[in-house]
């Protein structure tokens, strides 16, 4: 073998040596490429799962917000409803004093009231408009006077003369003891 040759097939050998380097480098190139591509793609669906993530909880959070704010809302619109109900009644419980339901019911509502000073002196406070009722409806009781109060609201009071207990049957504050009941009835009404 001559020199020409020799260095003929040396120079083939390095040309094929280098085209397989130059393949295989091509190869670890597109392989690395690859898997860039997939890490990239991989990262970037995590990143979009993540910002979805977040923006769900950020909406599911405005809308409990949002939520809250109208329930608030139905609620002050319901109590000044019922405000707006309870001061209608309260409007004609002056009324209410001279009805004959009314008195018809004073002497057991009285009795009811007494009840809680028994053993005690005690005074029924009301207005003079009622006290010729209240009178009568006391009569049997000799330890029970009768006070008039012409500043008074429409009802009665029974104090104990000790100040122990006083029993307020007043009218404004029996519809007062009644606002949860009304609550309730009117709030059924309007859902239905």
């Amino acid at each position: 073998m001559g020199l020409d040759e020799l260095i003929s097939r040396l120079e083939r050998d390095a040309d094929a040596r280098i085209a397989a380097i130059q393949a295989r480098a091509r190869a670890d190139v597109d392989a690395i490429a690859a898997e860039s591509e997939r890490t990239s793609s991989r990262e970037g669906d995590e990143a979009l799962a993540r910002r979805r993530s977040e923006r769900r909880a950020q909406l599911d959070r405005e809308l409990a917000e949002a939520r809250q704010r109208a329930r608030a809302d139905v609620l002050r619109a319901q109590y000044a409803l019922l405000d707006h109900v309870m001061a209608r009644a309260g409007a004609s419980l002056d009324a209410m004093e001279s009805d004959d339901a009314y008195r018809a019911a004073l002497p057991e509502r009285l009795l009811d009231a007494l009840r809680f000073v028994e053993g005690r002196g005690a005074r029924v406070r009301c207005r003079p408009a009622l006290a010729a009722a209240v009178r009568s409806a006391v009569a049997g009781h000799g330890d029970v006077t009768v006070e008039e109060v012409p500043s008074m609201t429409a009802g009665f009071c029974v104090v104990a003369r000790d100040g122990s207990v006083e029993v307020d049957d007043t009218l404004p504050a029996r519809l007062e003891r009644l606002r949860p009941r009304v609550l309730v009835q009117l709030l059924t009404e309007i859902e239905r």
